[in-house]
């Protein structure tokens, strides 16, 4: 038989329920990843809602998802991803623009136009593409 943990009762809890301690110790395991909400139901003998009820009341993970702007990281990282694909998007069409210009009008539009860190990236590109 699997022993239990060192979060114990001092008595049965009555129907006051449990322990600020005790509660808190069980959401702090389940926020850190060491154990599952089912699997603290069965190792303390509390019900499976009831832990729901103190993380959504004493945990942490609410707070700093809230904070986040109510997104998860990976949430965020697809949000990234998707803007920085958009940018490149962007870049390339720009791009092209320059290029067509360049060719119709017969004039030096990268030369004449951009800042001169626009054409160190130019220059950095050009190099990258031979």
């Amino acid at each position: 038989m699997k022993a239990k943990k060192t979060i114990t009762l001092a008595s049965k809890p009555t129907y006051q329920g449990y322990p600020y301690a005790f509660k808190i110790a069980i959401v702090h395991r389940v926020e850190q990843g060491q154990i599952s909400i089912n699997q603290a139901a069965k190792e303390y003998d509390v019900s499976r809602s009831g832990i729901q009820k103190w993380i959504k009341k004493y945990g942490n993970l609410d707070k700093k998802i809230r904070q986040l702007g109510g997104k998860s990281p990976q949430q965020q990282i697809n949000e990234l991803k998707k803007k920085l694909r958009e940018a490149e998007q962007r870049a390339l069409i720009w791009e092209c623009t320059v290029e067509l210009l360049e060719e119709d009008l017969k004039i030096d539009a990268k030369k004449k136009y951009l800042t001169n860190y626009q054409k160190s990236v130019l220059k950095k590109l050009d190099q990258n593409k031979e």
